[in-house]
């Protein structure tokens, strides 16, 4: 999913993660053939250009150079990551690493360079009668350096100045070999060599992979909420679904009765029929978001307790909130359902008058706190609700807001029950 597909082979091992076992192997194989091709370039170069001895010891310590870095570094690599280290720790130890083997490369440069050169040069025989081997300027890329110049001599002192321009040549050769600033230049270029061939530019791929992987598990985490949202969204559809017949039908069966016996209530039950569906209907057919106002919510269930009422004229209710709360956010369908436990478990199993009072209130911790106190027959000692709505309204506030909200349920002293929703305030960009 970061790489994609269009990678072709030279780059077919990116598909894997940096330093991986695959991605080794792949680096390996990928870049062996401009590698070799290299080193045939190389031989060709040099081979063809010797007039005696072939320069094999300079051949193979040039060789050593790029292929040893070229094969340990990203093993070094690769041994650092199977550690499953932090992320921080493991960073800091793959620089380590690539340092470690630039620096290994340095010392054998410096230190092993010439006791190879001297053993291959005893092997094929580039050696001087001193048994000495025979220095060669080898020479890869581009180098620019002052020339000594001539020294025109006559001619029966030819010998004398051959051998005099030689060596002048040779100490001007060697002055600008050891040259402070040709040497800083040939260490730097070295160990920048190094540290590529080690895989050291993977260290940016690496950082860009933890990103890349990091915002893809964003991406995998948005997602998957989004699912758990749109089937928080589908039970309550059907939920609203399956509780509008049912309330309806209680409602219509109602106004029944009491046309015969009561029309003055009836007529208020039709009332406050039409003042519930006309604050219900619209939300609850809406686009289903998650999220709606304290403000239509309270509309609601003003509209509930109002036909309540009607059909229980003993019942009293108030509901109100502070005007600077009446945009916060409300789940949908919580607060109705607490209203109506409170009606069937309390006020309709209670003899005589009830009253239920319905507020919302900001908590010392900032919350928003949105309270539906009756005084019905209660339940005699706190305890938490075991009905199917009342697990329903837990399980969407952890679908929600996870450990941020939760739903109270105690005994009041005077009898009756308090039920607290506890969410985080946040507020609509407008009123609903």
């Amino acid at each position: 999913e970061l790489t994609g597909s269009a990678l072709g082979w030279f780059g077919r091992y990116r598909r894997y993660p940096v330093f991986s076992a695959p991605w080794v192997r792949g680096r390996l194989r990928a870049w062996s053939v401009p590698f070799l091709v290299f080193l045939l370039v190389l031989g060709l170069g040099v081979f063809s250009g010797a007039t005696d001895a072939p320069p094999w010891g300079a051949f193979a310590q040039i060789t050593l150079s790029l292929a040893l870095p070229w094969a340990l570094g990203p093993w070094a690599g690769h041994w650092v990551r199977r550690q499953g280290w932090a992320p921080q720790r493991e960073g800091r130890a793959l620089v380590a690493a690539m340092a470690g083997v630039v620096l290994a490369m340095q010392l054998l440069q410096h230190l092993g360079a010439e006791p190879l050169k001297q053993y291959i040069a005893e092997q094929t025989g580039a050696v001087d009668a001193s048994g000495k081997r025979k220095k060669v300027l080898l020479a890869v890329g581009v180098s620019v350096r002052d020339v000594a110049p001539k020294v025109a001599a006559p001619a029966s002192a030819a010998s004398a100045a051959s051998g005099a321009g030689a060596a002048a040549s040779m100490e001007h050769a060697n002055a600008a070999e050891h040259d402070p600033t040709t040497t800083a230049f040939n260490l730097a270029s070295n160990a920048l060599l190094t540290f590529w061939m080690a895989g050291g530019m993977a260290l940016w791929g690496r950082r860009r992979e933890l990103e890349g992987l990091t915002a893809l598990q964003r991406e995998r985490d948005l997602v998957a909420a989004q699912a758990q949202r749109r089937d928080a969204e589908l039970r309550l559809s059907v939920l609203a679904a399956q509780v509008e017949p049912h309330f309806l039908f209680n409602t219509l069966a109602g106004v029944r009765s009491a046309i015969a016996t009561d029309p003055a209530r009836a007529s208020d039950m039709v009332d406050g029929l039409v003042d519930y569906l006309r604050a219900s209907i619209p939300r609850l057919r809406s686009d289903g978001a998650a999220q709606v106002t304290v403000a239509g919510q309270f509309d609601i269930v003003r509209a509930y307790l109002g036909l309540m009422a009607a059909r229980m004229p003993r019942l009293r209710f108030s509901v109100q909130a502070p005007a600077e709360l009446l945009g916060a956010h409300c789940p949908p369908l919580m607060l109705i359902s607490l209203a109506e436990n409170a009606v069937r478990h309390g006020v309709e199993m209670k003899i005589g008058p009830a009253r239920i009072d319905v507020s919302a209130e900001r908590a010392a911790d900032g919350r928003l706190v949105i309270s539906v106190l009756d005084d019905g027959v209660g339940f005699g000692v706190s305890q938490s609700g075991t009905g199917i709505g009342l697990v329903n309204i837990r399980e969407r506030l952890a679908q929600l807001y996870g450990d941020r909200a939760e739903l109270s349920l105690k005994a009041r002293p005077g009898g009756g029950v308090a039920a607290a929703l506890t969410l985080p305030l946040e507020f609509a960009a407008a009123a609903t």
